[in-house]
């Protein structure tokens, strides 16, 4: 299934402040989706990736006819 991020979303503003600040990539984020630990937050039912220094918090649409998941990054935070 291929990934899309998508990084024109309003709420992803937030997201790339974050990553600037931090010194966090888009591949490190991409990586961070593709390969950390998921973590379903309850109250607001995002995922958390936790991988390796960093946290990436995030909405996700899969779309299995076309074979798409398409990814709404929130916010980064650090360990």
């Amino acid at each position: 299934m291929e990934l899309k991020i998508n990084w024109e979303h309003k709420r992803v503003m937030h997201a790339i402040e974050r990553m600037w600040l931090r010194g966090i990539s888009v591949k490190e984020v991409r990586e961070a989706i593709l390969k950390g630990k998921k973590v379903l937050q309850k109250e607001t039912g995002l995922i958390q990736a936790l991988f390796k220094r960093y946290t990436v918090v995030y909405d996700e649409k899969v779309y299995h006819k076309l074979g798409i998941r398409k990814v709404f990054p929130i916010t980064v935070k650090v360990i």
